[in-house]
């Protein structure tokens, strides 16, 4: 367990939200299914300048008290 991992993922030399393979850009741009484990948490630059994208992994039990957390829904969304 590696626990309160934070990456950060971006280059200037490949624009995530702009490659389109015939299906428009992409609405979010992901890690893919490997290496998850709980408390790990992954930054993306979000599609519109200025936004960020949030790719976090909590156990079940960890994201139901998140999810009661006031505060912290005031600044979220799906």
């Amino acid at each position: 367990h590696y626990g309160g991992t934070l990456q950060m993922v971006s280059s200037h030399r490949f624009p995530m939200h702009e490659n389109d393979f015939g299906w428009g850009r992409p609405l979010a741009v992901r890690s893919g299914g490997a290496n998850k484990f709980d408390e790990k948490m992954l930054v993306f630059p979000g599609r519109k300048g200025g936004d960020v994208d949030l790719e976090v992994v909590l156990s079940p039990e960890t994201m139901a008290q998140l999810e009661t957390d006031s505060e912290f829904m005031l600044y979220t969304s799906c």
